[in-house]
């Protein structure tokens, strides 16, 4: 019975390092992609199975969303910032508390929508198996539906 006690321990520690390393190796692709600068885009290569062709494509139109993105993201945290202040100072809901709550959302809404346009844009530079993919990973993720029927 003793026997199987020390034997039990360095079994264990054997299983445990067995794990570890399988967890980092099978991670490591992911954290080598994470790394660079086109990581969203080396994903999506993998994921996609994209020809360098299509990579490029979609590197592009990716240039060509990312000062839109970023000037609508600005002005998001700017209406945001200016909503908060006014929660702060107010005690009750007020004329300017709504706009600015209408400010916020019209600008999240307009955002969804730029969105959109470059999600279709993207979309139409592949096969129409992965566009199904593709479209099923962007909505699941980013706007928390399943298009498929």
């Amino acid at each position: 019975m003793k026997r199987i006690f020390l034997l039990a321990g360095p079994i264990a520690l054997i299983a445990a390092l067995v794990y570890a390393a399988t967890l980092f190796f099978e991670l490591l692709p992911a954290r080598q992609v994470a790394r660079g600068p086109d990581a969203g885009l080396q994903w999506l290569r993998r994921e996609l199975h994209l020809s360098n062709q299509q990579l490029t494509a979609i590197a592009r139109l990716q240039e060509a969303h990312r000062p839109r993105c970023q000037a609508m993201c600005r002005q998001i945290l700017a209406a945001d910032a200016k909503l908060e202040a006014l929660l702060r100072q107010n005690r009750s809901i007020t004329p300017e508390i709504l706009a600015a709550m209408a400010e916020s959302d019209r600008l999240r809404s307009d955002c969804r929508q730029a969105f959109l346009q470059h999600v279709y844009a993207v979309s139409e530079e592949l096969s129409s198996k992965q566009q199904q993919h593709y479209l099923t990973l962007v909505s699941n993720e980013l706007l928390g539906f399943d298009p498929t029927p």
